[in-house]
């Protein structure tokens, strides 16, 4: 996981712009002493960039850029070299081909979303569940978003609602899925390449059975892939309560009013719980919020535009 991203003055050593996406914080003494270890790294192998570099528990990784700054990241002890080096190269590039066209300041006020398509992953979460369970509104949900005043079926894949979160730097794209009988033969093209699957049922017998159905063709199609369980609408009367869907569908359970922003952090919870054993990241004890960033449809859009480019 990479910690911090850090855009520096080679000369003077001063620190142009910085993006931080844990809640790990490098002290600057340990980036001067990277870059003196650095320094003295290049003088002996030939001025190589793909070495990495511990220091304090951290992995050190940088590029020149533009020949007068230093991109740097940081990151967990664990990553793997290969994939931050190539990261690290496309943002050097990145940033020299903005700065061709833009000044420094321009760099320094907009830095995080120029970094952000080169440091970010994707972590793809299906959200899955028959017509009507409440999909699209867990969706708002997760969002803070009032929830859609009325019914509208989710057509095979919903790419419309589809939102994006932050989490560290990973980008976690929540796809939509139709559950209607007709779409479930395109399940399998999706389900494979999903990292984590959310089922929702609405707590109704009937559609928990439906549920537990679905449950059986996904751990088929996609037998590694985790799914979470939620068992919406346990504000209505005929709502079964989650320990026992659990053992009706088998596997854990959690409940859920999606209508209800009080929900909110406690389905927040569960998607950072999940995420966060998906990539190995222990998750510190604060709130969710602190932890999860929700991006606007406009930044979208332009990081999308920075990706491609």
């Amino acid at each position: 996981m990479i910690h911090t991203t850090i855009l520096m003055r080679r000369k003077s050593k001063r620190t142009v712009a910085t993006s931080r996406y844990w809640t790990v914080k490098i002290p600057r003494k340990d980036v001067l002493e990277y870059i003196k270890a650095r320094e003295k790294l290049q003088e002996v192998s030939d001025g190589r960039e793909d070495i990495s570099l511990t220091i304090n528990g951290n992995k050190y990784f940088s590029r020149i850029c533009n020949e007068k700054l230093l991109l740097i990241f940081i990151t967990d002890i664990d990553e793997k070299d290969r994939l931050i080096n190539q990261k690290i190269e496309a943002a050097a590039k990145g940033l020299d081909g903005t700065l061709k066209e833009r000044n420094i300041a321009y760099v320094k006020e907009n830095y995080e979303k120029i970094v952000a398509p080169f440091v970010h992953s994707k972590l793809k979460i299906a959200l899955v569940g028959e017509g009507g369970v409440g999909k699209t509104t867990t969706l708002h949900l997760l969002m803070g978003k009032k929830p859609p005043r009325q019914y509208v079926p989710t057509i095979a894949l919903n790419l419309e609602v589809m939102e994006t979160i932050y989490f560290a730097n990973y980008s976690l794209v929540i796809w939509d899925f139709a559950g209607q009988e007709r779409f479930r033969k395109l399940w399998k093209f999706y389900f494979k390449g999903a990292d984590i699957v959310f089922l929702l049922t609405d707590s109704t017998l009937r559609n928990v059975l439906l549920s537990k159905d679905m449950f059986t063709i996904i751990r088929r199609d996609a037998p590694n892939v985790p799914i979470i369980v939620i068992a919406n609408k346990q504000d209505l009367p005929n709502a079964l309560d989650p320990s026992i869907i659990r053992r009706i569908i088998g596997a854990e359970t959690y409940p859920l009013v999606a209508i209800d922003l009080a929900y909110r952090e406690k389905i927040l919870k569960i998607l950072l719980d999940a995420a966060a054993e998906h990539v190995k990241i222990t998750v510190p004890d604060v709130p969710p919020e602190e932890l999860l960033r929700f991006v606007d449809d406009e930044y979208l859009s332009e990081e999308s535009e920075a990706a491609e480019a």
